[in-house]
């Protein structure tokens, strides 16, 4: 049930966004075809001649397409056939096409391939944030903030420390990121283990002020030529280098203008990183420990504060790499702007995931290729590029949704094993 679940959940939202697609997204327009039909079953050859400069014309409503149609045969001729006109002309999307117009854009090529794992990569990040903290029964929904914390800290360490080599210089911004983002992460943890505070209120409250905080900062170190809202560049010595850089002179060609960066690898080592730590280790045993039941783990000497403290600064140390992406690998400067929505998207990427490590991967690939593709449906269909951010909340729903009644059904069957016995 743990993998067929998602499946399920991610079947059910395509068909659900599709009957969105097939009933509510309609435009209107007469190709040669139609204006030839509409001939054959009377239309005056007058009035189809004079429709003809509509031809292949797109018309998102069906007010517009009826106020042209009168506008070119008059009030008269239009009150006598512009019913027949506009249900000849209604056009609905194919789901399948525009599904398939997204995966084509985000997977036919390298290009797309590279953009894809691009967008992956901060959901990673994020997702595992949520994931970790979930392992020890917390809903950590401060992932933007420790993101934007742990972002600005290594964006500062990296324009600050601009003498450094490399090899200290990167190590250095990533480790700041860690560092500030678990901090953040940890002012909620500890509240929640020494106040009762529920998470979801400190993290949000918490999420607020981090951006108002940077945001102010980022103004605070903006060069004073530029007039976009951004940091000083940090310096070469702290910047990723983008893939092509290393794939074309072994003779893979990839575009110059990819996104894609080291950083990618970054991410796979730390999925690894976390599994190995809630898997193999102490410390992740103490911290399932606590999420499973914080009573029992008590009684068997666990902390339950420690490990609330500890779990929730892991995880804002995750969701503040997320800068390393975004900074190191790309703008090369703190701007809100590019960061901006992945931590809340990262609750979903964990939740579709089912909060494992290996799962987080999957579902930010889907994420990935969801935004990759949805930049290519404005151009090529008329359907709103909107419809990604339906399906993904889609794909939440039915998650949610077959999590609990999984639930249920087990609780039942369970209930009827016992009264059997």
């Amino acid at each position: 049930m743990g993998v067929l679940a998602p499946l399920v959940a991610v079947f059910l939202a395509f068909v659900v966004s599709g009957l969105i697609i097939l009933v509510f997204i309609t435009t209107y327009s007469l190709s040669d075809r139609d204006l030839q039909r509409l001939a054959e079953v009377g239309l005056p050859a007058e009035l189809t001649a004079e429709l003809g400069v509509m031809s292949d014309q797109v018309f998102p409503r069906r007010e517009a397409f009826l106020d042209r149609v009168t506008e070119i045969l008059g009030a008269e001729a239009a009150g006598v056939h512009g019913e027949r006109l506009a249900e000849t002309a209604l056009t609905r999307e194919n789901p399948i096409h525009v599904y398939g117009q997204i995966f084509k854009a985000a997977l036919k090529d390298r290009n797309g391939w590279g953009n894809v794992l691009y967008r992956a990569t901060p959901l990673i990040f994020t997702g595992l944030a949520v994931a970790l903290a979930f392992q020890c029964g917390l809903f950590n929904i401060g992932g933007e903030g420790q993101m934007v914390m742990g972002g600005f800290a290594l964006t500062w360490v990296g324009f600050t420390f601009a003498g450094l080599p490399w090899f200290i210089h990167l190590p250095l911004c990533i480790l700041a990121a860690v560092l500030m983002g678990g901090v953040w992460g940890g002012i909620a943890g500890w509240l929640k283990a020494s106040r009762g505070v529920h998470e979801v209120v400190t993290t949000i409250m918490l999420n607020w002020i981090a951006v108002a905080l940077i945001q102010y900062l980022t103004m605070a170190y903006k060069p004073p030529e530029s007039w976009i809202p951004h940091t000083y560049e940090v310096a070469k010595s702290a910047q990723l280098s983008r893939l092509w850089v290393y794939l074309n002179p072994l003779g893979i060609a990839f575009p110059k203008s990819n996104l894609l960066n080291t950083c990618v690898f970054i991410a796979m080592v730390v999925v690894v990183l976390v599994w190995f730590l809630l898997k193999k280790t102490k410390i992740g045993y103490e911290i399932r420990a606590v999420g499973h039941n914080p009573s029992a783990a008590e009684c068997a000497g666990i902390s339950v504060p420690r490990n609330t403290i500890l779990a929730m600064a892991l995880a804002g140390g995750l969701a503040g790499l997320v800068g390393v992406n975004q900074v190191l690998g790309y703008k090369h400067r703190f701007r809100y702007g590019v960061m901006e929505g992945l931590g809340f998207d990262g609750i979903g990427v964990a939740f579709i995931g089912r909060n494992s490590p290996f799962g987080v991967v999957l579902a930010a690939l889907l994420f990935g290729i969801l935004d990759q593709g949805g930049l290519a449906i404005d151009v090529s269909t008329h359907v709103p590029r909107e419809i990604v951010m339906v399906l993904k909340a889609t794909i939440l729903i039915f998650v949610v949704l077959g999590t609990e009644l999984t639930k249920r059904l087990l609780r039942r069957l369970q209930k009827r094993e016992e009264a059997r016995a």
